[in-house]
């Protein structure tokens, strides 16, 4: 009964106080969006890494009538081994020719296929590094018809570094945004509170209980919290149409993105709002 009461008396405060709502609303979509595109351009980045760890191989090249299918089947029970790919000597010169379209010239000098076949050897997540990869390579080169491997360590540990960077970084700088946006509702939901410190003053003097004060406002947080969230989704898709413009590779879930802006809303109303009323109803 209470609850209900309090929801119908949050919905009037709204009303009553609809400017001061939509100027709150506004600052909390504001912040929400600027959380959102914060996740928004950290989810591009680790894609991007993830695409980059992906790529991350060690390519054998073969000697000449090398049983290749042999090879393929001896590499593939190497522990950290995920997956081994034969390129032949043509489709190497082929996929040659495609990265070099503008200077295919330079492949007319030779009279042959200089390119030897090869095999491309994927790895597991835990032996993309430098050691795994040494590793890994060292077998390789135990097997008959492998002629030499190629890796680059230094370049993945280097990988690995900027990688570990960017995620200390990005944690601190989510902790500072997350406080800001908590710190932005808070404000706006206290202006609200005095405003109405008359009025809570007469609920009080007549025996209204602390939690029954507080449902309309925590209602407020929430309704707040999920208006702006969902105006942050809506800034950030619009963002990501304008990103997708100058960069064809964008990676956007849509569905998580749309959960975790109402969801921040909701989780960001309700902690403002406590704060914000647990000062007030000391």
């Amino acid at each position: 009964m209470s609850l209900r009461i309090g929801i119908r008396e949050g919905v009037r405060t709204i009303t009553r106080n609809a400017s001061l709502f939509i100027m709150s609303l506004l600052v909390t979509s504001i912040s929400l969006f600027l959380l959102s595109l914060f996740a928004f351009v950290t989810v591009n980045l680790y894609h991007f890494l993830n695409i980059l760890d992906e790529k991350i191989e060690i390519i054998a090249f073969l000697e000449q009538n090398a049983d290749y299918e042999a090879l393929e089947s001896n590499i593939m029970k190497i522990n950290g081994v995920r997956d081994v790919i034969y390129v032949s000597s043509a489709q190497a010169l082929k996929d040659l020719q495609a990265e070099l379209k503008e200077t295919e010239e330079v492949l007319r000098v030779f009279e042959s296929n200089p390119l030897p076949a090869s095999l491309r050897i994927k790895l597991l997540a835990k032996f993309r590094n430098a050691r795994g990869l040494e590793e890994i390579s060292d077998k390789v080169m135990l097997l008959r018809g492998i002629r030499e491997t190629i890796y680059g360590g230094e370049l993945v540990d280097q990988l690995k570094k900027i990688t570990g960077v960017i995620t200390t970084f990005d944690i601190a700088l989510l902790l500072i945004i997350i406080f800001s946006v908590v710190f932005v509702i808070f404000q706006t939901i206290k202006l609200t509170i005095f405003a109405r410190a008359t009025e809570i003053d007469i609920m009080r003097l007549v025996g209204a209980s602390n939690t029954f004060i507080a449902i309309p406002f925590t209602f407020e947080g929430i309704t707040q919290g999920i208006m702006g969230g969902f105006i942050a989704f809506v800034l950030t898709v619009i963002t990501k149409r304008v990103a997708v413009s100058f960069l064809s590779d964008i990676y956007f879930p849509q569905g998580y993105f749309f959960l975790g802006s109402i969801l921040c809303g909701i989780i960001f109303g309700i902690i403002g709002s406590s704060l914000a009323l647990r000062r007030f109803l000391k």
